[in-house]
């Protein structure tokens, strides 16, 4: 299977080429700068030269392999723009292709609202994105209209790395002897995925053949921001404050891209598990802390 990939190299997308590659995919990864093209040739994949805000530059070849895997973002003030045109781009260069083009578009848990009490975020729960994030919804729907595209919406809890993400944060904060300071409050909760099991999501949804699916890819439902803390901390015998702070004075909702952090989420994780056969090996806090809390 031939998969063109954007955004190869951030930190979710390096682990899901690596991921691809190891399951004997022919991966080929967009690269805006000679040092992108170096890291996904290390990966073992190719390098397409090509920039997400100039979709007409690497469309065709996406449009011509058998799925591609959307994983790019410019997180700058034209984020949406570039995203919903980009992709709209891809849906036309699709259009004359013999068989629908398989598409894996990536979302997030802040598309939906927040969730109080025993209540769990599911696929079918009504988006209610912040602001930074609205034009996904918009994009998820323009990529849902029609026949020419085979989609998949993978919408990640917050991914944890050895280098990236909550508990790698935490873990940082406590070794230097400082608060760990976020925009949730103690009592917040979290939902998180370790991110080789993420990347094992994308591989599995890759392979299925359903022509519509959402999928909400989370290994840990909800855990509260203070329990978290409490279990980095017995892991290193040491006290982790949590600070919590307000936004930069004079942000813009619609480039507020931490303000996620502040949502309380739970989530029900069975329906991808259910859907894909995911069995994600990170599956208990205890375990996610001990792999990743170095």
């Amino acid at each position: 299977m031939e998969v063109f990939v954007t955004g190869g190299t951030g930190e979710i997308g390096s682990a899901v080429v690596k991921r691809l590659v190891q399951d004997g995919a022919r991966v080929i990864g967009l690269a805006r700068s000679d040092a992108s093209s170096a890291k996904l040739r290390a990966f073992g994949a190719s390098a397409y030269p090509g920039d997400l805000r100039a979709p007409e530059s690497w469309v065709s070849r996406a449009a011509s392999c058998d799925a591609v895997i959307h994983l790019g973002a410019t997180f700058s003030e034209d984020m949406g723009r570039v995203d919903r045109q980009s992709m709209l781009a891809l849906k036309q260069a699709s259009r004359h292709r013999k068989q629908p083009l398989k598409i894996i578009y990536t979302g997030g848990i802040w598309l939906f609202p927040a969730t109080t009490g025993d209540s769990l975020l599911t696929e079918k729960t009504q988006f209610a994105p912040l602001p930074a994030f609205r034009f996904m919804t918009e994009t998820i729907r323009t990529l849902s209209h029609g026949t020419d595209l085979n989609l998949t919406v993978i919408h990640p809890a917050l991914a944890c790395g050895q280098t990236t993400g909550p508990i790698a944060e935490m873990t940082a904060a406590l070794k230097e002897g400082r608060p760990f300071e976020t925009r949730a409050t103690s009592q917040t909760k979290w939902a998180l995925v370790e991110i080789n099991d993420l990347a094992a999501l994308y591989a599995l949804a890759l392979k299925n053949a359903r022509f519509r699916m959402s999928l909400i890819a989370s290994c840990i439902p909800g855990i509260s921001v203070g329990h978290l803390a409490s279990h980095i901390s017995a892991r290193h015998g040491l006290p982790l404050e949590i600070m919590t702070v307000p936004a930069p004075e004079a942000t813009e909702p619609l480039t507020d891209w931490a303000a996620g952090f502040a949502l309380s989420q739970s989530v029900d994780v069975s329906h991808a598990q259910r859907a894909t056969g995911w069995q994600p090996e990170h599956s208990t806090i205890e375990d996610l802390v001990v792999s990743l809390s170095k």
